[in-house]
Formats: C-alpha cells, sequence, structure tokens
C-alpha cells in the first residue's frame, strides 16, 4: 500500500515567498535569500507525519559567514568588502571563529563542491600594486583540495617568485606552466597536472569573487645559490640586511611568520617577520608559541587545515624557503596532537598549498 497515495494532504510553514508545496514537490522561484526551517506535514487516511526540513536561498554570488561552527549571515562578495572597507566586519567577525563558505569547482574532475571554508586569518593593511595602502581581510582555504597539483619548485629551485605553484595559482587559463629557465642550471621537472589538463586555479572561483581580487605585496626570503646562478633569473632584492623577493599576488600561500612559526634566528630558516608579521588566526591557533615550543609534543588545536575535504592527512606548503638545499621547500604538518616543521621534497604526495587572498 503507498502510504503517500494521490489522496495526502501536504502542508508546510515558513516557506520562503514564492514558493509553494503541491503533492509533495517544493517549487517556484524564491523572492528573497535567507536559511528558512520548514515544518512539512503530511496527512492520509493512515494518519500524519511531520518534519522539519531547512531550506537555503542564496543569489548566484552569495556566500554564507559561519561563526562557531553555525551560519549567521548570507552576502555576497561585493557586501563583505564594503563591510570590510567601512570597518563593520572587523567589529563583528573573529579571526579564530569565523569562516566564509563558498562554492568552487574542483581543478581535478570539474566537479561544484559547496560551502568550501575560508578562515578568517587577519584584518591588516596592505599594499597594492599602485603603492597605496588599503585595510584587508585576509582568508586562507582550510581543508585544501589541491595535494600535488602544482609543485613548488618546478624549476629546481625554491624561490617563490619563480615557482609553478604561484603561477598556476593566479592564473585564470591555460600556459601558466613555466618552462625550464636554463637545461644546463636548473633541473628541469613537472608536476603531476599541468596546463595540459587544468586551468589556472582563478578559473575555478565563484565569478563575484574572482572578480574583487587584486595583487598585493608579497616579502618573501630568496635563498638561492649563488654558485650556479642563472643569468637570466633576476637577483632578489636587498631589504633589511636579507635577500628577498618583492612580489605582487592575487593569491599567496602563507610564510612561517605569517603561520606564527618563529624561528628564534636559526640559520637554516628564514629570519623572524622578514616576511610578515603572524596572522591573528595562526597566533590564536598556535597560542603564540614558537618553534621551540611545538618541538616537545606541545598539543596544538589544528583545526582542519592540515587534512583535505575527505580527511586525509596532509602537509601544508609554505612560502618561506630553506637556506640549505636549493630544491627542499618549508612545510608544516600535524603529526598526532602536535606539530612538525620539515624540508621535504615537493614531489611528496602529502604535499599541498592552503591559498590565501586579501579582499581590500
Amino acid at each position: 500500500m503507498n502510504l503517500l497515495d494521490n489522496n495526502s494532504v501536504w502542508q508546510a510553514h515558513n516557506l520562503p515567498d514564492g514558493l509553494s508545496i503541491n503533492n509533495g514537490i517544493i517549487s517556484g522561484t524564491p523572492l528573497y535569500r535567507g536559511s528558512f526551517s520548514v515544518p512539512v506535514t503530511v496527512t492520509n487516511s493512515l494518519g500524519s507525519d511531520s518534519k522539519n526540513i531547512n531550506i537555503r536561498v542564496k543569489h548566484r554570488n552569495d556566500c554564507y559567514i559561519r561563526k562557531n561552527g553555525e551560519i549567521i549571515e548570507t552576502l555576497t562578495p561585493d557586501e563583505l568588502l564594503a563591510s570590510i572597507q567601512d570597518g563593520s566586519a572587523e567589529e563583528k567577525y573573529n579571526c579564530y571563529d569565523t569562516q566564509l563558505l563558498i562554492t568552487i569547482v574542483n581543478p581535478i574532475n570539474k566537479i561544484s563542491i559547496d560551502d568550501v571554508p575560508l578562515n578568517f586569518c587577519d584584518f591588516r593593511n596592505v599594499t597594492l600594486q599602485n603603492g597605496s595602502t588599503r585595510k584587508g581581510l585576509i582568508l586562507q582555504f582550510a581543508n585544501p583540495l589541491w595535494r600535488g597539483l602544482a609543485i613548488f619548485d618546478s624549476n629546481g629551485f625554491n624561490r617563490w617568485k619563480y615557482s609553478n605553484l604561484r603561477f598556476w595559482l593566479n592564473s585564470s587559463g591555460k600556459d601558466w606552466f613555466a618552462k625550464a629557465y636554463n637545461s644546463d642550471a636548473l633541473t628541469f621537472r613537472r608536476g603531476a597536472y599541468s596546463d595540459i589538463s587544468v586551468n589556472g586555479f582563478l578559473s575555478y572561483l565563484p565569478k563575484g569573487l574572482f572578480e574583487l581580487l587584486q595583487p598585493v605585496k608579497i616579502i618573501t626570503q630568496a635563498f638561492f645559490d649563488d654558485d650556479n646562478e642563472d643569468s637570466s633569473i633576476q637577483d632578489p632584492d636587498f631589504l633589511d640586511g636579507w635577500d628577498c623577493d618583492i612580489t605582487y599576488d592575487k593569491v599567496f600561500i602563507p610564510a612561517l611568520s605569517e603561520m606564527n612559526i618563529l624561528l628564534d634566528g636559526n640559520p637554516d630558516y628564514p629570519e623572524d617577520y622578514i616576511e610578515g608579521r603572524p596572522w591573528a588566526f595562526y597566533s590564536s591557533l598556535f597560542n603564540g608559541l614558537d618553534w621551540t615550543s611545538l618541538t616537545v609534543n606541545t598539543p596544538v588545536d589544528a583545526r582542519n587545515i592540515f587534512s583535505d575535504l575527505e580527511g586525509n592527512s596532509c602537509a601544508l606548503l609554505t612560502r618561506s624557503a630553506l637556506v640549505s638545499g636549493k630544491t627542499n621547500i618549508t612545510t608544516l604538518q600535524k603529526n598526532n596532537d602536535y606539530l612538525e616543521l620539515t624540508a621535504m621534497d615537493t614531489y611528496n604526495s602529502l604535499l599541498s598549498p592552503a591559498p590565501a587572498f586579501v579582499l581590500c
């Protein structure tokens, strides 16, 4: 016997304006966005039953603000940007419990993924390419999706400025892969994915968000082998007594200092703060601990930034290079309840970028 036969009567309360229910089918065009809890009751000769369903209505470019795990607001990227510029966003949102949820396209299988979280990392002034300074919000992807997608040292050395990861993150089409500058001086290597099969990262972001991104100033210490220097590669700038590359990027990955990992003058790693001050998110995440404390198995709330959306663990790439070994880069990974900082071969399958950008 069909319990939900044609004689069943369906009722729904609190449906969004513009929607209606008929024979168990909700249809129509909603007039307003928002989240709605809708009690639905069906009655027939055998009795009745009720259940609550949740309906979320969004515009094409809408995204959600999640705070302490609960969605509290629906807005467009333009509205979020306006609240950053007038200061109201910094008053409302914390950089330790707030995320932006967006829909992206997975670069590998080209399938849309809803509610991909980006952590609110910091509100701070950033420098634009024209030299002006503006207050911005740093957002970084939690749950990396791109393990092994675009390797860091495709040209055989570890300068962020010349890495294919940087080229991929800041491209919206094909032809982002840079060939070796000088095959005699630098080893030519290609990653598991390339411009042949994968477009640049920007093409997978929501259009409304992509259109707002603009390059901001990024400082990266540039350790490289003077003895084997390729004349086709530009020398780094001399900044505060250190060799540094200055780039302007729409999308980047954090440096160790921005992740609140301070090396206290360890000669194998970058000088503290040259690449940027710690972001508020990482300051709260790591409780202000320096690397000396982290090496003694200090428990750290690593949240989800060390696992992908499927729960697989991964090591986060950082922008910071390692002084010794021009093809090694510095990574951060979670090992049980503590963190490990290490120099890893960039072809390790666990490696993953967690891209960041600034709305300003």
